[in-house]
């Protein structure tokens, strides 16, 4: 199939998250506080009325005085609604379940030692995460017919036997007709960097998108070795789950790739609410889906993320473990844009023999075993 059918395609199957990517879009940036504020606190009250009836925690926590049984301003919320953390949602995780089971169970990935697992509905993603990254990537100058480079790790392939062959084979078969090429960003070594380098001028993609670990790790050993993908007229790369490794992490990246770079933020337990732009500095919230919040009110410290669409496990003021710096707050509180992440960095774990893999790969091998809590030394 040629550039023109699969970019047919993947407009045909993606078509409802692209068309509303495309809604939002010119939105994103431009809206005035008043605005913002009415729809969220619009989606504020919808999912937490919904959350005290149908999830024991929230139903208990109003049931106890700890919270309101409704929200009528978001600086009632601010003020009224107790702080999540992830202690909580592990120590009652029973509290968080609904009374029907969830489609998935999802997994964090243990970065403290201690993985979050929780519920999950089959089109949360595409309500809120792939819709999100539509913008944020239309908006840094992606097309739906550009070619997409992938260095990611996915644990769902990691399986042996037949169940894994034809995972394998379908995600494979899958990535061929929508115009991807994905690399295992678990284990980037000098060899694999050079091959990797290979297949991106076999492929000759518009946009790279990958683990910011494992895109400094290629860039830095071929660059190392005088090696570089400037020619190929690469124009955007995306780093994302991780922060960069390095202080110059984002300029070797630059410089290898030969186009702009800019940061996708989110977590497997909230989803991808912010991103960069070209041009611009810091990151901007899509206030649509997610509301957040500085614990306190400086302009650096804790975020507190609240969700603002339908989910199996709602999260209200959640203290996620991230930090940011430069935050810019609305009347309301509400934080718009940052200028940084403070996140943490996941290792890459240098081997006997001098390879280096990624420790989500690690981990990805042994979190579906009934383990407590997991930590590398």
């Amino acid at each position: 199939m040629n550039a023109k059918g699969k970019a047919w395609l993947r407009g045909k199957i993606f078509s409802s998250r692209i068309a509303r990517a495309r809604e939002l879009a010119p939105r994103w940036l431009v809206a005035d506080d008043q605005a913002i504020e009415r729809l969220q606190l619009k989606q504020l009250q919808k999912c937490w009325a919904e959350a005290v009836q149908n999830v024991p925690f929230y139903h208990y926590l109003v049931a106890d005085g700890r919270a309101p049984a409704k929200i009528d301003s978001i600086t009632m919320f601010r003020e009224s609604v107790p702080i999540l953390t992830r202690d909580t949602l592990i120590e009652h995780r029973d509290l968080f379940a609904r009374n029907t089971p969830p489609h998935h169970e999802l997994m964090t990935a243990g970065s403290s030692g201690n993985p979050l697992r929780f519920g999950n509905w089959r089109n949360e993603a595409a309500a809120h995460t792939a819709i999100n990254q539509y913008v944020g990537r239309f908006q840094n100058g992606m097309e739906v017919d550009d070619a997409i480079f992938l260095m990611w790790g996915h644990s769902h392939l990691l399986g042996t036997g037949l169940r894994g062959r034809w995972d394998n084979l379908k995600r494979r078969t899958q990535d061929r007709l929508l115009g991807y090429r994905r690399v295992d960003a678990y284990h980037v070594d000098p060899e694999r960097s050079i091959a990797y380098l290979a297949d991106l001028r076999r492929f000759r993609p518009r946009i790279v998108i990958g683990y910011a670990c494992a895109l400094d790790m290629m860039a830095r050993h071929n660059l190392g070795a005088g090696r570089s993908a400037e020619d190929l007229g690469i124009k955007l790369c995306i780093a994302c789950s991780e922060m960069f490794p390095q202080p110059n992490s984002r300029e070797v990246v630059r410089l290898f790739f030969g186009c702009p770079v800019v940061m996708e933020y989110g977590g497997v337990d909230f989803g991808v609410c912010a991103y960069e732009l070209v041009g611009s500095t810091g990151y901007r919230v899509f206030w649509w889906s997610h509301l957040l919040e500085m614990e306190g009110y400086g302009a650096e410290g804790p975020l507190l993320v609240t969700n603002l669409t339908a989910r199996y496990l709602p999260l209200f003021r959640y203290r996620n473990g991230d930090e940011c710096e430069g935050a810019a707050v609305n009347d309301s509180g509400v934080v718009t844009g940052f200028q940084a992440i403070r996140g943490r960095v996941n290792d890459m774990l240098r081997m006997g023999d001098g390879r280096e893999i990624h420790s989500v790969g690690l981990f990805h091998c042994i979190h579906q075993e009934p383990v407590w809590s997991i930590q590398l030394v």
